[in-house]
């Protein structure tokens, strides 16, 4: 009999479906058996008040019959505290993520805020030349590039003390921006 890689394949298959059946069928007899042992343990191991103890604190139903009550005490409070130091652990790493986060978002902030602030200039600067006459459009521009008075007026052909009005009507609304 000659096998090949797909029979071999399909064989290996079949075994692991076996075993993961054979293995729940001895999970589900141990589910079975263990609340009946559990009861019986715990009901006999504690008082009449204890009842209402939290099963997460208690070790496993069999480990507790074969310790004293002492060490079951012990290793409830070492099994405890590890439970604590691990949420304890948790909770500073969610710290650490909450932090980075905040000052990422507040660096996003300041870098929205400067942005915003640029595009305030932008409008403050094209509703200024919309204020201006259409002639004045190219004095403006000259005058906020900071050209003199006189090389305004001869490049727009315009007077000196036309230039000059542009010029200081320029100034003024940077002063206005500045105060705002």
């Amino acid at each position: 009999m000659n096998f090949g890689a797909r029979e071999l394949i399909w064989l290996l298959i079949a075994l692991l479906v076996v075993y993961v059946l054979v293995q729940l069928l001895r999970l589900r007899s141990v589910r079975r058996i263990a609340p009946a042992k559990q009861g019986e343990s715990a009901a006999a191991a504690l008082p009449e008040g204890a009842a209402a103890a939290t099963p997460e604190a208690a070790p496993a139903p069999g480990v507790e019959d074969a310790l004293p009550a002492a060490a079951r005490d012990e290793v409830r409070e070492r099994a405890e505290r590890i439970a604590l130091e691990l949420e304890v652990q948790q909770l500073r790493r969610d710290i650490g993520q909450l932090r980075s986060e905040l000052d990422s978002q507040r660096r996003e902030a300041a870098r929205l805020a400067t942005e915003l602030g640029e595009l305030r200039d932008t409008v403050a600067g094209v509703e200024a030349t919309q204020r201006v006459s259409p002639q004045y459009n190219e004095a403006v521009m000259l005058a906020r590039r900071g050209l003199s008075a006189e090389a305004v007026a001869e490049r727009c052909g315009i007077s000196v003390a036309e230039a000059a009005l542009v010029r200081s009507m320029i100034q003024r609304e940077g002063q206005q921006g500045e105060d705002a």
